[in-house]
């Protein structure tokens, strides 16, 4: 999954969201840094990681999308995971969208001195281009992978939109299936 479902998993708990947002610019050696609710929003993030890649849906989506853009099918998924999130946002969580992320960037730039400075800077953008909002149309997905494709070595990403338009009702529905589980896997480690 990508930020904007690692996000909506983690909320309204402020430390499991800023967890959730660092877990991929945090080593397990710096964990010891943050506090016990962040500590536990980055092993969530890994968790969510983990049930995502393992399950049957994501697999089969990274199967048809592979013969096209290789092992970046995985990032693809992530991308248009968050696609149909945003598409259906309101289906799964109790708000909308718009308020949603105006909630959650509040907590993330109340709390920016604490991220380490690649998500500082990651949330900078995320702010000032509005990211999680872009993803709820095709356009603003198009647009998320070709700023993904300039700023890595891997250009491919810049033609990621295909992968989703060629294929998307077929993504739609993997999707529709996968994350009612997803949620309640989160909800058990919540709980815990």
């Amino acid at each position: 999954m990508n930020y904007l479902a690692h996000l909506a998993l983690a909320f309204p708990h402020n430390g499991l969201i800023i967890g959730n947002f660092i877990g991929d610019h945090i080593r397990n050696k710096d964990l010891s840094h943050f506090n016990k609710n962040i500590q536990d929003g980055v092993l969530m993030h890994r968790e969510i990681d983990l049930f995502t890649d393992k399950h049957r849906q994501t697999i089969a989506l990274r199967k048809l999308l592979f013969p096209a853009y290789s092992h970046f099918s995985r990032v693809l998924v992530d991308i248009y995971y968050d696609h149909f999130l945003a598409l259906h946002f309101q289906k799964y969580h109790q708000q909308e969208l718009a308020a949603f992320v105006v909630e959650v960037e509040a907590i993330l730039t109340k709390h920016k001195d604490e991220l380490p400075n690649s998500a500082q800077r990651y949330l900078k953008g995320m702010v000032n281009q509005g990211w999680m909002l872009m993803y709820a149309e095709i356009e603003g997905v198009d647009k998320v992978l070709q700023m993904m494709g300039k700023r890595s070595k891997y250009p491919i990403l810049r033609s990621g939109i295909h992968g989703l338009t060629d294929h998307y009702e077929q993504i739609e529905t993997g999707f529709l299936n996968f994350y009612p589980q997803l949620i309640a896997y989160c909800s058990a480690i919540i709980k815990e």
